[in-house]
């Protein structure tokens, strides 16, 4: 039965076509394939460029927070050298006034050694 002309191959050496017209088809499936495989790469290079935008997005989202941390340590700083000078001007006043109060002093003391002294002598 498997020797019958029914389940035997046909021979698929033979082409029924032109040999000009054959080739052609081989060029145009070769093009195929080649175009095939170009499309793969284009994928592939979309997909890779995509991760790197989000690369991007990441980095710039980082230097983002970066900046803002770094503008509240600037405005921090400003608010401290702002209490620094406050306080250095409250203390420079008060000096003034212990040196006022210790002039006063000293010349009450003295004026009250010399009429103490004035009083005694006489």
């Amino acid at each position: 039965m498997l020797s019958l002309n029914s389940f035997s191959q046909v021979d698929t050496t033979k082409v029924c076509i032109l040999t000009k017209t054959a080739r052609l088809v081989a060029q145009d499936l070769i093009r195929y394939d080649g175009c095939k495989q170009e499309v793969k790469l284009l994928e592939e290079k979309i997909v890779k460029l995509d991760e790197r935008d989000e690369q991007k997005d990441t980095i710039i989202d980082l230097l983002n927070t970066k900046d803002e941390n770094n503008q509240y340590i600037i405005h921090q700083q400003e608010l401290q050298i702002g209490q620094y000078e406050h306080l250095t001007d409250d203390l420079q006043k008060e000096l003034k006034q212990q040196r006022i109060k210790s002039f006063l002093w000293k010349l009450g003391t003295g004026i009250g050694i010399i009429t103490s002294s004035y009083l005694l002598i006489k």
